[in-house]
């Protein structure tokens, strides 16, 4: 049995990086032609056929509906492959947005016999388990340092992903 893996966002940028390397071809291919007949004199020089531009159309035009075939043929693999597991991703990504907008808390008691460079250590370590402290109370036996962070989520990623 085959497994079917989501590449549907790196189908997109191999075809953008496609369409856009052809159209800089036809740019510089066109450029090319414009420079060698600027060497030539003016006499000599003949306006590009109408014909070639209709020529250059119709590729760009095979190109892209190529491509667009391509990008609907994925897409419907992809859908087929996400199909037997809608209802749990569905259940996943209900708990994941969820995360977005909740907090987690931690209250931490620190001695006052603690030194400063003892209490910059403890908030380190606290730091990078991504807490961040909210406010730091003085309490009978020292301080009680209260931090706050969001749940860790899957979503917090997806800024990592071109074009969303």
């Amino acid at each position: 049995m085959t497994t079917r893996h989501y590449t549907g966002f790196w189908t997109k940028d191999a075809i953008t990086t496609a369409l856009c390397t052809f159209a800089l071809a036809v740019f510089i291919s066109a450029c090319s032609d414009s420079d060698s007949t600027d060497t030539q004199s003016d006499e000599a020089a003949a306006p590009p056929a109408p014909q070639a531009a209709t020529e250059v159309d119709q590729a760009i035009g095979t190109v892209l509906e190529n491509l667009n075939e391509q990008l609907e043929k994925t897409s419907g693999q992809v859908q087929e492959a996400v199909a037997p597991h809608a209802e749990e991703i569905q259940a996943r990504t209900k708990v994941e947005v969820e995360k977005l907008f909740q907090w987690e808390y931690k209250v931490v008691d620190i001695p006052a016999a603690a030194t400063a460079s003892q209490m910059e250590s403890d908030l380190t370590k606290l730091g990078a388990d991504g807490w961040e402290c909210a406010s730091i109370i003085p309490v009978p036996n020292g301080f009680r340092v209260s931090c706050k962070r969001k749940p860790p989520s899957a979503l917090a990623y997806l800024k990592y992903i071109p074009g969303l």
